[in-house]
């Protein structure tokens, strides 16, 4: 009964934090492009442009796998560097970053990254898929 409450929690969090990124990151910033691309930051030296297409894929790419909890933890990452790079540009004085955001983001993907994404996901179906692959890659 506790590794289904478990399993359900982790699709809960995975569904949870993936609607809440797309329908308050993604969406705003699709429905805004050309004004997001304009101002977005530069808080990796890469040019505006690069930067707000890694958030892009980050918030959208990397969320969408997590909630479907394909390649969860590796997915996971990028999200919480995001977030990172947010708080950042925050500890900088940067106006436009919001850190209790960054630290609502962070944390549920953060968990995920460690925890993984639980029975409930495509992750737990390819399990042996993954064990081979790794299995090929390691051994010589």
């Amino acid at each position: 009964m506790a590794a289904r409450a478990r399993d359900l929690g982790l699709l809960a969090l995975r569904l949870g934090a993936a609607a809440l990124i797309w329908t308050f990151h993604m969406r705003p910033k699709l429905l805004h492009f050309d004004d997001e691309l304009r101002e977005f930051p530069d808080p990796l030296g890469i040019g505006s442009a690069p930067s707000f297409v890694l958030a892009l894929a980050a918030e959208g790419l990397c969320s969408s796998l997590v909630a479907l909890g394909l390649l969860t933890r590796l997915a996971a990452v990028p999200i919480v560097f995001t977030m990172l790079m947010v708080l950042m540009m925050a500890a900088r004085g940067f106006a436009g970053a919001d850190v209790q955001s960054a630290l609502l983001y962070a944390l549920p993907y953060t968990a995920l990254a460690l925890t993984g994404a639980g029975r409930y996901s495509l992750d737990h179906r390819l399990r042996r898929r993954y064990r081979r692959l790794l299995a090929r890659l390691v051994t010589p």
